[in-house]
């Protein structure tokens, strides 16, 4: 369960920083577009960066689409080590439950015998 935890944590935390990247991909493409429109940039400088802005857009998507599939994955894993976990517990309770059965009938076999014997001695 630590290591599912764990793992979930760290491809959270990436799937996180992609999609920060995303955002400044695009804040960026933003603010271009208003140095254009504000008349600090020209349209042809623009229109230049225009194709490597929509990359650096595109590239991002792409992270946070495989981000968010490792994270499902982990997810998933977790899942699967909660189960595993809830199964392992209810197998060891059964088996301490049969354990404590097995040494009642033991005590209640010797309080039988102690009970015989002093039948016959007494009896």
């Amino acid at each position: 369960m630590d290591q599912a935890r764990a793992e979930l944590g760290r491809v959270l935390a990436h799937e996180r920083a992609a999609e920060l990247r995303l955002a400044q991909s695009r804040q960026q493409l933003e603010n271009e577009q208003h140095e254009v429109s504000a008349g600090r940039t020209s349209l042809g400088d623009f229109r230049d960066w225009l194709p490597a802005g929509r990359e650096a857009i595109e590239r991002a998507h792409r992270l946070v689409l495989e981000a968010q599939h490792v994270t499902d994955q982990a997810r998933a894993g977790l899942t699967q080590a909660n189960a595993a976990l809830k199964a392992a517990e209810a197998v060891l309770a059964r088996w301490q439950e049969e354990e404590r059965e097995k040494e009642a009938r033991r005590e209640q076999n010797e309080v039988d015998d102690l009970s015989r014997r002093a039948r016959g001695v007494f009896g």
